[in-house]
């Protein structure tokens, strides 16, 4: 369990970077808005290595299962490829192509929500049946809520 203040603090990655993102890209501050980009790119980073550590663990399951783990893991890969190309859009938004950039955050958004769902749902399939990939999934689930804004413990 994350403290509050943590969990405060860590909320809301991508919804920081969204209104960064709209008509305001241009009067926002540009120290601000890289210190976001950086905090969210630097997350996006961890689920990264977090996918990484969840596929090595995943050849001690069923194949029925290790299909369907892996499956979900691969989903949340491209999400946060999609949400990093997404930060990309925001670092080179200029005013006139703020809609475009919010549309790849909103995508990127999307994208992780449905591979969140998806994760959720495996790590519940897999429970009970190996402690490594279970802690393994639970890592990324973690860190891809904070992530998307959330977290499983708020």
């Amino acid at each position: 369990m994350t403290s509050k203040t943590t969990r405060l603090a860590t909320a809301s990655l991508l919804a920081i970077a969204l209104p960064l993102a709209t008509g305001s890209v241009a009067f926002a501050d540009t120290v601000e808005r890289q210190d976001t980009l950086v905090q969210v790119r630097s997350q996006a980073d961890v689920v990264s290595r977090d996918i990484t550590s969840a596929v090595t663990h995943t050849s001690v399951l069923p194949a029925a299962l290790r299909a369907q783990t892996r499956n979900a893991i691969a989903s949340t890969q491209a999400a946060t490829s999609t949400a990093k190309r997404a930060l990309r859009a925001v670092d080179a938004a200029e005013p006139f192509s703020a809609w475009s950039t919010e549309d790849s955050l909103n995508d990127a958004r999307t994208a992780l929500d449905a591979a969140s769902a998806e994760l959720r749902y495996v790590t519940a399939s897999v429970a009970g049946i190996d402690a490594g990939v279970s802690t393994a999934l639970l890592a990324l689930q973690h860190d891809l809520d904070v992530l998307r804004g959330t977290t499983a413990d708020a």
